[in-house]
This record gives C-alpha cells, sequence and structure tokens, in this order.
C-alpha cells in the first residue's frame, strides 16, 4: 500500500537530498551538506530500453555516492528510516519540493520499495530483499523520468541457465510508459508452477503463458517472438546470494523494429 509523505514529513529528508542535484533554494548562504557515505552495491550493469541488450557498466563511489549515469554525474543516496525506504539519485530523481509518496510490496519474500518524485512525474522502484532485513539490498535500482529511463542490475548477481530454482514462486513488476512515466496499470505478476511453466497475471487476467520449453529457452539466451509477433523478447534469470540470504529476478527485454517502443521489466 502506497504511504504519502507531506512536506512536513519530507523535512528531515530535504538537506541530505538536496545534495544529490535537486536545485533547492538554500535561504541565506548555508553550503549544502556533503552527502552521506553509500551503502548499497558499488557495481551495476545499467541498461536503457532503446539500447536493446547493450549494457554500460557503472560503478558507485562508497565514500559518497558519486555515479556517473547516462554521462552525467549523480549522487545516490538512501535512507530506512522511521518514514520507510527513500532512494534518490540527483536531479531529476530528487526528493525536493511540496510532496512525495512511496510505499513497499512484497511477494515471494522479496521486497519492491517505489517512489513517487516531487514533479509527480520521475519514478524509482527499488528490490530491497525480505522486509525484515536491516539494511535494503538494492539488488536493482529502476529510474523513470519523462525523458529517460535507467535499469539497473547489481554485477553480484549470479546468471541462471535454468529456470528450475524458480519453481513455485511469483515475482513482482511494473511497467511504465515511455515519456510520461504514468503507471501501465496494475502490477503485474509472473507466476510460476510446479511444473516449470510460468504466466504473467494482471489482477486476475492471465495475459502471457510460458512453456517450461520456452522459459528454458528465454533463461538460456535464446529470443522468442512476443505474443503479438511483433517484438522480440529476451530474459535475464539471477540470483542473489549474500548476508541477507538468496533472492531471485528476471530482466525482461522486449525489442521492436521501431526501439522507441522497446520496454524493460525487472521480475523480483
Amino acid at each position: 500500500m502506497a504511504i504519502s509523505y507531506s512536506a512536513a514529513a519530507a523535512s528531515a529528508f530535504i538537506v541530505l537530498l538536496t545534495a544529490c542535484g535537486g536545485g533547492v533554494v538554500f535561504v541565506g548562504d548555508l553550503p549544502a551538506p556533503l552527502p552521506d557515505p553509500w551503502s548499497g552495491p558499488t557495481r551495476y550493469a545499467a541498461y536503457k530500453p532503446e539500447a536493446g541488450s547493450n549494457m554500460t557498466p557503472i560503478s558507485v563511489a562508497s565514500t559518497d555516492g558519486e555515479v556517473f549515469l547516462g554521462g552525467q554525474k549523480r549522487y545516490f543516496q538512501s535512507k530506512q528510516g522511521s518514514l520507510g525506504f527513500v532512494f534518490t539519485a540527483g536531479h531529476p530523481w530528487n526528493l525536493d519540493g511540496d510532496r512525495f509518496s512511496g510505499g513497499s510490496e512484497q511477494i515471494s519474500g522479496n521486497r519492491i520499495d517505489f517512489l513517487l518524485y516531487a514533479d509527480q512525474k520521475s519514478r524509482a522502484n527499488i528490490g530491497n530483499g525480505s522486509k525484515n532485513i536491516v539494511n535494503p539490498a538494492m539488488d536493482f535500482i529502476s529510474l523513470c523520468a519523462p525523458d529517460q529511463q535507467h535499469f539497473l542490475i547489481n554485477t553480484a548477481a549470479t546468471r541462471l541457465y535454468d529456470s528450475s530454482p524458480f519453481l513455485d514462486k511469483s515475482l513482482l513488476s511494473k511497467r511504465y510508459e515511455r515519456g510520461t512515466c504514468s503507471e501501465e496499470g496494475s502490477r503485474r505478476a509472473i507466476i510460476f508452477d510446479a511444473n516449470g511453466g510460468a504466466n504473467i497475471k494482471n489482477g486476475n487476467t492471465i495475459e502471457e503463458i510460458f512453456s517450461f520449453t520456452e522459459l528454458n529457452k528465454l533463461a538460456q539466451g535464446q529470443s522468442l517472438p512476443t505474443s503479438d509477433n511483433m517484438g522480440i523478447r529476451n530474459m535475464l534469470f539471477y540470483q542473489f546470494r549474500d548476508a541477507n540470504g538468496t533472492r531471485l529476478a528476471i530482466q525482461e527485454l522486449v525489442s521492436y523494429p521501431d526501439n522507441t517502443k522497446n520496454y524493460i521489466r525487472i521480475w523480483y
């Protein structure tokens, strides 16, 4: 369930997060404080929908969260506190302004934290492992602003080449419209059965069905046509294993002849 934060509730975070490039005007000549040390993963594989399967490795400085994303210097920041998990990647993903909202969803033991930023357009989804862990895992970071999208996977993930670890598991994902970041309906779930098949459900409606054979072709790096035969689907199957336990994820890339229609989903 989404949680809405007022400006007063957000004020505790404003000083920290404006250091990330948010653009708040300080009253007087107070200097912006330095960003806090980054506690998340230090290396990610970054993808953009229009770039297809092309990946860019990025590093996040543990001293201050400095990262170059899309050729721009940013400062990743995150906090876990009484208001829940808060993340910013600098402009335009910032928490300045009058209002922001966020919350968490869990399925199969995995937690996705989500934020709608002050411009009421830019969004972030973060895969943070079990709701019970003290330090959020940040296995993936998905960023959407009206002019750009980035999808980051922690490079500590292990690539899986068969779908058997996913039997009887369910993973969540949400897509956002390119150019607006408006929500594309409800959050989807990919639900695996005990026989190795799976289906994608939108609420109670089954949108797509995958056989065991199809899933293993995808896990092994092969492509399959989309159900409308207009696009090509690829999936990367991942496992995260660390002090916080074991978690599963899938990155789905769908490419079209017109790459402005491409999309990426991270199932977690």
